[in-house]
């Protein structure tokens, strides 16, 4: 989809004027219904199972085409297979809880985001857990399992209250990529907050009716896609920022 731009953005915010380029691609992830929910939590836990029980074939006649590539490359003997065994058996949690579920427009990738809970033996243990799935020859498949941070390590932004421009520092450009976490709408600003690692950002735009003006449907602003933006950070806080330019993602 072409950008749309509306010129520089620093020489024209003294006047009033908001400069956005946007991009957003054409097919977006949707919601996804709670039976393939249920069936995809079912797939990931059949693997689990084969790892504990020590049958790495079987599991891994439930991943995905790549993933498998992948690792029949990294397992040049049988003690790989073990090593891979034993730390594949250690991120198996006690319990999940799903966060979020959504699938393509062409109906073959799927995601589901979970909080996974784990007893250590230093404790209690939460973690993000992303999980990938592909639909191959009409059969669904695990892909990538991405382990993040649980919510007690993320360091959260705390200031998402509109600031001039005079509180920028407008000769430090900066820029970052991130997943949308939230969304909020105020009078005078939309708030935008992106977690990139553990790190939060709290990312201002424009109020809702100013981003219409510039041909930008709030919509796109959903929580789970991701987005790169460019700005100016807030002087003294580097978690807080003010965008001239935001590029949305689709959810992978």
């Amino acid at each position: 989809m072409p950008r749309r731009c509306w010129g520089n953005w620093i020489a024209r915010l003294a006047a009033g004027l908001l400069v956005l380029v946007v991009a957003v691609p054409a097919a977006q992830a949707r919601p996804m219904d709670t039976a393939l929910q249920h069936q995809l939590l079912a797939l990931y836990h059949r693997y689990n199972a084969a790892i504990v029980a020590g049958r790495l074939e079987t599991a891994l006649t439930l991943r995905s085409t790549a993933v498998r590539t992948s690792l029949a490359a990294q397992f040049k003997t049988a003690q790989d297979q073990q090593d891979y065994l034993a730390g594949a058996a250690q991120m198996v949690p006690d319990r999940v809880e799903l966060r979020h579920a959504s699938i393509n427009d062409t109906g073959d990738k799927a995601v589901l985001i979970v909080l996974a809970d784990k007893r250590l033996s230093t404790g209690e243990a939460q973690n993000e857990l992303d999980m990938s799935f592909v639909k191959e020859g009409g059969v669904w498949k695990l892909g990538d399992l991405v382990q993040g941070p649980g919510p007690a390590e993320i360091k959260h932004c705390t200031d998402a209250s509109y600031a001039p421009l005079s509180a920028f520092d407008t000769s430090k450009p900066v820029s970052l990529a991130g997943r949308i976490e939230r969304v909020s709408a105020f009078s005078d600003h939309t708030l935008v907050v992106l977690l990139t690692g553990n790190l939060e950002t709290c990312a201002l735009l424009p109020n809702a009716a100013t981003l219409r003006q510039h041909g930008l449907d709030p919509v796109i602003l959903q929580p789970y896609r991701y987005a790169t933006v460019t700005g100016v950070a807030a002087k003294g806080d580097p978690q807080k920022m003010m965008v001239n330019n935001i590029t949305v993602h689709a959810e992978e």
